[in-house]
């Protein structure tokens, strides 16, 4: 009975094997989440400027979008006979709140400069034909990682998703 009291048994070894596997996913995996809901904001963003930029041309209407300082995205449409602008609440363009965690920039490509509406009215505007207002929008993690897209435009080519 003496010599059995030294040394771990397989069930100890194999308790600690599982215990390091986890906290390893969990590690591996937690940058990956991050990088995803980066990827995830920038897919949908992209697709949905494309179908407004279909919308304006075939409805031959004005069609806007905007980001207010609380991360909040909005969709505006001009119509013809009131001229004033009027958000839209229908899917796929309700108003759309950015998870934590995400920073976002929209910068004019016209003067350079970053800049957040303040809710009343688009700072990205789609023509019926087919020209949309130049920017450089700026999608990354605030969790230190590497992850980060531009969606940008010159106004006339289509808006492009780029990895930085």
């Amino acid at each position: 009975m003496g010599a059995r009291g030294q040394g771990f048994t397989l069930i100890e070894m194999l308790v600690v094997v599982v215990i390091i596997g986890v906290l390893l996913g969990i590690a591996l995996l937690s940058p990956m989440t991050a990088n995803q809901q980066v990827q995830r904001e920038a897919n949908h963003l992209l697709v949905l400027f494309a179908q407004a930029r279909d919308k304006a041309l075939i409805e031959s209407n004005v069609y806007g979008f905007s980001i207010d300082e609380h991360r909040v995205c909005r969709w505006w449409r001009l119509p013809a006979e009131s001229q004033q602008w009027v958000t839209l609440d229908q899917p796929p363009f309700q108003p759309h709140r950015l998870p934590e965690g995400l920073d976002l920039f929209l910068e004019s490509q016209e003067n350079g400069k970053s800049f957040a509406g303040d809710g009343t009215t688009p700072m990205v505007v789609f023509f019926p034909d087919y020209q949309v207002t130049p920017f450089r929008l700026y999608l990354a993690s605030r969790t230190g990682q590497k992850q980060s897209f531009y969606l940008i435009t010159d106004g006339l080519a289509d808006i492009e998703r780029v990895r930085e």
